[in-house]
C-alpha cells in the first residue's frame, strides 16, 4: 500500500483549491482590470452608494439577532438532551438537521403564505400587526427566524460535537455538588468548553446571514445580497468588486471559526504514570470553567 506521503495525496487537495481559487481569482480580474488596465474605480460604490451602508447595518444586526437567538435556544436543549433525556437526541437530530432536506426557496414561499394569511387577517388584528412587525423594513425579524432555521443543522452538529468531548455528566454533577444552580454550571461551566463550537457556530450564522439571497430577495428585504443584486442591474463591474470582498470575509470568517473550533476544543492531558498500564491509560480530560 502506498505511504500517504506520495505526492499523489495532494492531487485531491489541489483540485479542490483550484476549483474554488479560479472563479475568485477571475472575478478579481474582472473587477480589477477593466479594458485590459489595473482600476479600482469598481469599488467606489463601498463609499459612493448610502443603502451599502443601511444594507450592511440590517444585516449586521440580523446576523447578531440570528446567532443570540439560535445559541440560546439551540445549547440549553442539546444539553439537556445529553443530561437528561439520551433517548431523545436523535429525535432533536432529525427536527434540527430537517432544513437541510427543505429547499429555500420552499421555506420562504411558506414563510410568505403565513405573513399573508395574518395580514389578511385585518390591519388591527393580532396576527396582522405580528405580521407587519416580521416584516419591518429597517429590522426583518422574519428574518431572524428563516435564518436561525438554516443554521440549525450545522449548529447542532458543531455544539453536539463538542458536548461529546467533555465529561458533561461529571461537570454538572461536581457542580451541583458545590451549590452551582444548572444554568449557572451551563453558563460558567459548559460553554467555556465547548467555546470552539459556539465561535464556529457563531461565524457560521454570519456568513451565512451575509450570503443568503433567495429567502431575503423573495421576502423583498433590503440585505447586503439584495443591495449586491440592485446594483448588478447598473453597475455589474462594482457588484462583482464587492462580492468578491464579500466571499473573501465569508472565507476568512470560517477560517478563523475552525481555527477557533481546533484551538478551544478540550484537551487530554496524558498521564505519563499510567503509560504501563493500558487498561489504566485513560486520561482524563482538561475541563476548563471560567
Amino acid at each position: 500500500m502506498a505511504r500517504l506521503t506520495s505526492p499523489l495525496r495532494w492531487v485531491p487537495i489541489l483540485a479542490v483549491a483550484l476549483y474554488l481559487a479560479v472563479p475568485i481569482i477571475c472575478s478579481i480580474a474582472f473587477a480589477t482590470f477593466p479594458g485590459g488596465s489595473f482600476s479600482l474605480r469598481a469599488f467606489e460604490v463601498l463609499t459612493g452608494d448610502q443603502n451599502l451602508a443601511s444594507a450592511a447595518l440590517r444585516t449586521l444586526t440580523i446576523a447578531a439577532i440570528t446567532i443570540v437567538v439560535l445559541l440560546l435556544t439551540l445549547v440549553p436543549a442539546v444539553v439537556a438532551v445529553h443530561l437528561w433525556a439520551p433517548r431523545l437526541r436523535p429525535l432533536l437530530e432529525v427536527l434540527c438537521t430537517l432544513p437541510l432536506v427543505v429547499p429555500s426557496i420552499a421555506l420562504a414561499a411558506g414563510v410568505i403564505s403565513l405573513l399573508r394569511w395574518g395580514a389578511s387577517q385585518g390591519r388591527g388584528s393580532v396576527p396582522g400587526q405580528i405580521s407587519q412587525t416580521l416584516q419591518n423594513p429597517d429590522l426583518p425579524l422574519i428574518l431572524v427566524g428563516t435564518y436561525v432555521v438554516l443554521c440549525l443543522p450545522f449548529t447542532f452538529r458543531s455544539i453536539d460535537a463538542g458536548l461529546r468531548t467533555i465529561p458533561l455528566k461529571a461537570i454538572v454533577e461536581g457542580s451541583t455538588i458545590l451549590g452551582a444552580s444548572t444554568w449557572g454550571t451551563i453558563w460558567r461551566v459548559v460553554l467555556p468548553n465547548i467555546a470552539g463550537p459556539v465561535r464556529f457556530s457563531a461565524f457560521f450564522g454570519t456568513a451565512l446571514c451575509f450570503g443568503e439571497f433567495s429567502i431575503a430577495a423573495t421576502l423583498s428585504q433590503q440585505t447586503v445580497p439584495v443591495w449586491l443584486f440592485t446594483v448588478s442591474q447598473t453597475d455589474f463591474r462594482a457588484s462583482i468588486a464587492v462580492a468578491v470582498l464579500l466571499n473573501l470575509t465569508t472565507w476568512a470568517l470560517m477560517l478563523l471559526a475552525t481555527v477557533a473550533a481546533s484551538r478551544m476544543a478540550p484537551t487530554r492531558v496524558i498521564d505519563d504514570s499510567n503509560t504501563a498500564d493500558p487498561a489504566q491509560s485513560a486520561s482524563p480530560e482538561k475541563v476548563t470553567a471560567s
